[in-house]
């Protein structure tokens, strides 16, 4: 959740991943958004007690239909509220706050620099002279207004997907290549590491990559950034949509570990089942 906080200094803001978090593939968004069923109804009762992690790619994709599509995914989002955090995609990024942190404090999935720029585009608004005062209320960090500001930006982040790609399947070549050279290398630069709570993306990243060269590398469209989402996701989330494939690998992963529970595009239904099964777990103890 994105907290302000007003003092002498001006203002300050923080996101914070607390208690259960929800991930949203953007199919899921949209259907969960666009489809008339108590589903969608039963699913905003359970944001009340949970956070949804949202990012860039995520904005930039729903900030482009129009009519009454785009109209249904805004609303939704503006139902959630400021119950949401900015997922970070730099997955280095990620790795390095784990391997900075001796203990799980924070929340090293949360974007600082993506709170800070819709931040600062929202101010914009209330600029001197505007005559409107800011108010540090629920309806400040509308997530619908986040596709507002990521619209103007929409091809240029679509554009770097394709980059996400060529670096995914360079990766993958790399290490087959080398794998293929010295048949001990892959096990000694990327083994199977055992899950530990405080390095999540790190066992996800370094597992999963393994994964993809066992499979063969063969890099689909997209699969770029579906890598980076998969691996926050399933790192730092509760509950996370994700299509067939990714749910296959990330439940691939081994075990024991402590991952989100993952959802395909049929499991949307158990998925708020069991969000409502784990509020009401909460709520009993």
């Amino acid at each position: 959740m994105i907290r302000a906080t007003a003092d002498a200094d001006g203002l300050s803001f923080k996101g914070t991943v607390n208690g259960a978090v929800v991930y949203l593939d953007t199919w899921a968004i949209g259907d969960l958004a666009e489809r008339a069923h108590p589903r969608r109804t039963r699913f905003i009762e359970a944001m009340r007690g949970m956070d949804l992690l949202f990012s860039v790619t995520n904005a930039a994709e729903l900030s482009g239909p129009q009519g009454r599509s785009a109209d249904a995914v805004r609303a939704f989002l503006d139902e959630i509220g400021p119950r949401w955090v900015p997922a970070e995609l730099s997955l280095i990024d990620v790795m390095d706050r784990e391997m900075a942190s001796t203990l799980n404090e924070g929340s090293p999935c949360v974007s600082e620099s993506f709170m800070k720029s819709f931040v600062v585009h929202v101010l914009r608004s209330y600029a001197p002279g505007s005559g409107k005062v800011i108010g540090l209320s629920d309806d400040f960090f509308k997530l619908g207004s986040v596709l507002d500001w990521m619209n103007p930006q929409r091809e240029s982040i679509r554009k770097s997907l394709t980059d996400w790609d060529d670096l995914l399947r360079n990766k993958i070549g790399e290490i087959s290549e080398k794998a293929k050279q010295n048949s001990r290398w892959l096990d000694e630069r990327f083994p199977r590491i055992p899950f530990h709570p405080v390095r999540r993306a790190c066992f996800v990243f370094g597992n999963l990559l393994r994964m993809l060269v066992d499979e063969g590398g063969a890099i689909q469209k997209g699969d770029g950034m579906d890598f980076c989402h998969a691996v926050v996701a399933s790192a730092y989330a509760s509950f996370a949509t994700l299509d067939k494939r990714w749910k296959r690998r990330v439940e691939s992963l081994p075990k024991p570990n402590q991952l989100a529970h993952i959802y395909s595009p049929s499991e949307l239904d158990q998925m708020v089942t069991d969000m409502e099964l784990w509020l009401a777990q909460r709520e009993a103890s």
